[in-house]
């Protein structure tokens, strides 16, 4: 019986047209912005142009034309290199859509009933997120009729290797790598980890910008949260002014970009060849696994001195990419959507379902996340106004004078307990800002369904209390993680909290 391991492929996603496609991880190169092509004298109108590869002309396929489907403008298109037979070839692409394995039994193979070798030779269930996608033939696309192909410069140096190195290429397994840039840092990820690369976003004002994060970029229908990877390694901060591309790495919580300058090249190379430093080089060796030999980069050492390795593992469990992962804001799936609808009293109702962050107070609590104008860190410059109350001092931002509530005291009678998880809640009412002090957060998800609970008590409660205490719930979640929980409009307490503190002067 042939070992499960043996079974398992790696291959690169992208998207064209509607269709989710991948080719097999050995032919691919590299992905590069399209950028304006060149005219090539070939007759084939699939062949849209060739592109310069570092003084290499690479003819480019539109497979819309190849397949005789529709063709529309790409607002930020990609060409993906493949290499194959010694030969090099660009496909035009939409959006990549990550590096995946696939065990090679659960390939469903497809055949044709006509002479040409068909482009589409069979399709695949992504291990990472069960979307089935259509394999490509590199064999097919480099036959294609009247496609030039040009040689790879590439043969000719693995040609020239040692009799040693040719046997260790052949017989060990090799494990691909992204090369990038991060200002003059130049760092290099196993290819695997990365989920996709994008190289026209434009960062989003967010909430959740503080710190390293810069706000979020939009993809495939989600708002995933921006790093910048420079300043998380401890390496400096990154120019936020210069053209800049995103790295995205998948979580189980969700996903993050990765901030940097250039995404160079992929590589291959065997793990052991990644050479150990000592732990005092970088200023986080925890998120590093070592330096990449000058025997295996040739002209890509032009861009840099050294190729620092990062740990992928390190890097996926740091705790603020945990913490950012869990509170990107994603769409559902249309099966999970569906699925939801049908289980939800209110489904028939129109509208999108408003985005609720949760955290945590005596439980687990929710409020609309339209509502947060920012999260800032609970330090310890924040004075201490009053002991035993909810009022706790004020903070200043950006010249903006902010009071800080604490949230927990007024819900609860309880006092926040200040750790590292301690954030503040920013709300705006009448062009005035509050602050909520919360002991965490915890995500931020839709809220498939908001039942209208009568409310409880009448005209002896104090507004500041209805508002505290309105028994308003939401369903939140799908699939195994559905629960109720309660709901705070964190505006109408902020608005009730400081008419009671006004009355009270």
């Amino acid at each position: 019986m042939m070992d499960a391991t043996t079974t398992q492929a790696g291959y690169g996603g992208f998207r064209i047209a509607g269709m989710d496609l991948a080719l097999p991880m050995e032919t691919l190169r590299e992905v590069i912005p399209c950028g304006v092509l060149a005219k090539l004298p070939c007759a084939a109108p699939y062949v849209i142009g060739g592109i310069d590869l570092r003084g290499v002309m690479v003819p480019v396929i539109d497979l819309r034309i190849a397949l005789d489907l529709t063709v529309t403008d790409i607002a930020f298109p990609n060409v993906i290199i493949m290499a194959y037979e010694n030969k090099l070839l660009g496909l035009l692409t939409e959006t990549v859509t990550g590096v995946f394995t696939g065990n090679e039994k659960n390939t469903n193979r497809i055949t044709f009933a006509a002479a040409d070798l068909p482009v589409y030779c069979g399709c695949l269930r992504r291990d990472d997120d069960g979307v089935l996608v259509n394999i490509l033939s590199p064999a097919a696309l480099i036959m294609l009729k009247d496609v030039p192909v040009t040689e790879d410069p590439e043969s000719r140096r693995v040609e020239s290797v040692s009799g040693e190195e040719e046997d260790k290429a052949q017989n060990g397994k090799m494990h691909p790598m992204l090369l990038m840039r991060c200002g003059s840092v130049a760092l290099a990820i196993d290819a695997m980890a990365v989920y996709t690369t994008m190289s026209d976003f434009t960062i989003e004002h967010s909430a959740l910008a503080m710190g390293n994060c810069h706000g979020v970029i939009s993809y495939d229908g989600a708002k995933v949260p921006v790093l910048d990877l420079l300043n998380l390694c401890g390496l400096g901060e990154i120019d936020l002014t210069a053209h800049l591309q995103a790295v995205l790495i998948h979580l189980p919580q969700g996903m993050v970009a990765l901030l940097v300058s250039k995404v160079i090249n992929v590589i291959r190379i065997h793990k052991s060849e990644v050479i150990s430093m000592p732990a005092y080089t970088v200023p986080r060796p925890s998120l590093f696994c070592g330096v990449l030999p000058d025997t295996t980069l040739q002209h890509e050492l032009a861009a840099a001195s050294r190729y620092f390795v990062l740990d992928d593992a390190a890097l996926k469990s740091d705790p603020q990419v945990v913490n950012l992962a869990g509170v990107n804001t994603t769409d559902q799936s249309a099966a999970n959507r569906h699925a939801t609808q049908k289980a939800t009293p209110d489904s028939g109702k129109p509208g999108k379902r408003p985005n609720m962050i949760t955290y945590q107070l005596d439980g687990e609590t929710a409020s609309p996340f339209e509502q947060i104008k920012e999260i800032l860190p609970f330090t310890s410059d924040i004075p201490i106004l009053d002991q035993g109350g909810p009022m706790l001092g004020m903070v200043v931002v950006r010249g903006c004078s902010i009071p800080v509530v604490c949230l927990s005291r007024l819900v609860t009678g309880k006092s926040i307990q200040r750790t590292a998880a301690t954030s503040v809640l920013v709300v705006e009412v009448d062009n005035e800002a509050m602050g909520f002090a919360i002991p965490a957060l915890e995500s931020i998800e839709p809220a498939q369904w908001e039942p209208e609970l009568p409310q409880l008590g009448g005209a002896e409660r104090s507004s500041l209390m209805l508002a505290i205490h309105s028994n308003k719930l939401a369903q939140i979640g799908v699939n195994n993680s559905i629960r109720m929980i309660p709901v705070l409009d964190l505006e109408k307490i902020a608005r009730a909290f400081r008419a009671k503190r006004l009355t009270a002067a």
